[in-house]
């Protein structure tokens, strides 16, 4: 398999970025109370920057057409550092919010500069291996937001942990610059062409993607472990509490991105993406639907996580398809993904609110995968295509 410089370079400075956001996600919903919030604020604060995003995407593309990507990249960067640093020191819910909006923007530049960083860089014939690559290193910061961010904030505390991340966010900087100038250099797609703009498959399966994997799965994993392994589960004399092991679960979606990405974007590449996209939607479909039906918890968590490599695998060829179609493109994929892992959970909670069985979550979603794999079968515009570099270096 092989990468490069600037796919590297631009991967690791979105994992730096990625650290504040999502240890948020790990400590704010089971400390919520210490942090002088009520529940409802807790769902604003950790869902509005998805929200801003179904704007802001299109604003990143239209500026980055106008103005210098370096400039902005560094920015965005810089700016998402020092948000790092405020969830640390504010405890108003009113400046919080601002400042979730405010990272919601910035990372609407960073992804969209990162996704067509590689698309620049990339040989048709490597797009979904370098998009891998690109998912799977950025994605560390999850992990290590998730992962790294809940035991600091055991060990040394909440705001002290977030200054040490927002450092090395600010640190983590200057490798967008350096990705940037790499550009140049590593171009796998050679001049300027015409935006073939969007595809509405692409917007059906970005929506797809988003609502069931970040919207309705991941959002309501620990309802379902309490109801199916109750508040506990005893693995060879060890019990283990259903926040370790929805923790363990949700982090395995980012694990699984980090290491198995290159290997199913490498994948898409030998296949094409029109039917390797139909084998992750399929075999997703297969996975919710067993999921839906076994009671062991051992196979039920099995096929959670085999859902997350299909969900892993779908997200790589159709980022890469979208990168392939030119800017605008990418802007309206990631904002339709954005739409779904925005209004996912609250299909998901719906089915707790009508007290119907956890069962109905994998059925829902399911069937919104069947949906994605039926509209890949339809499509006949899969296919490679020149995309259109950005604006300026």
């Amino acid at each position: 398999m092989q990468s490069s410089r600037a796919v590297v370079f631009i991967a690791l400075a979105t994992a730096f970025s990625l650290l504040g956001d999502q240890m948020l996600y790990a400590v704010v919903p089971t400390h919520y109370a210490a942090f002088g919030l009520m529940p409802y604020q807790v769902g604003l604060i950790l869902s509005v920057n998805r929200w801003v995003r179904l704007v802001a995407n299109t604003f990143a593309e239209k500026l980055c057409q106008r103005y210098s990507v370096t400039g902005l990249l560094i920015a965005a960067l810089i700016l998402g550092g020092a948000l790092t640093a405020v969830y640390g020191v504010v405890t108003s819910f009113f400046v919080l919010l601002i400042a979730r909006m405010l990272w919601g923007l910035s990372w609407s530049f960073i992804r969209q500069i990162g996704l067509m960083t590689v698309v620049e860089t990339s040989p048709p014939a490597v797009i979904g291996q370098r998009m891998g690559y690109y998912n799977g290193i950025s994605r560390l910061g999850s992990v290590g937001g998730n992962l790294g961010g809940g035991l600091a904030h055991d060990v040394i505390g909440f705001t002290v942990a977030l200054f040490l991340f927002s450092i090395i966010s600010l640190v983590g900087t200057p490798l967008g610059w350096l990705a940037r100038r790499a550009v140049s250099r590593e171009s796998g797609n050679g001049g300027k062409v015409e935006d073939a703009g969007w595809m509405p498959e692409l917007m059906i399966c970005g929506f797809v993607i988003g609502c069931v994997g970040p919207g309705i799965v991941m959002s309501t994993l620990g309802a379902v472990l309490v109801e199916n392994v109750g508040t506990s589960l005893t693995v060879l004399g060890v019990v283990i509490g259903a926040a370790t092991l929805n923790g363990a679960l949700l982090s395995s979606r980012w694990v699984v991105d980090a290491l198995g990405a290159p290997f199913l974007g490498h994948i898409s590449d030998r296949l094409g993406r029109r039917w390797s996209a139909v084998g992750y939607f399929g075999v997703g479909v297969l996975a919710l639907l067993f999921a839906s039906t076994v009671s062991h918890a051992g196979w039920w968590m099995a096929c959670v996580v085999v859902f997350f490599m299909c969900g892993v695998g779908a997200t790589v060829v159709m980022t890469a398809e979208s990168g392939l179609r030119g800017s605008r493109s990418v802007a309206g994929y990631v904002t339709a993904s954005d739409l779904g892992s925005a209004t996912g959970p609250m299909l998901g909670w719906m089915t707790q609110q009508m007290s119907l069985s956890s069962d109905w979550i994998f059925l829902i979603g399911s069937g919104m995968y069947a949906i994605g794999t039926l509209v890949v079968l339809c499509s006949r515009r899969l296919r490679y295509e020149a995309p259109q570099p950005l604006a300026r270096v």
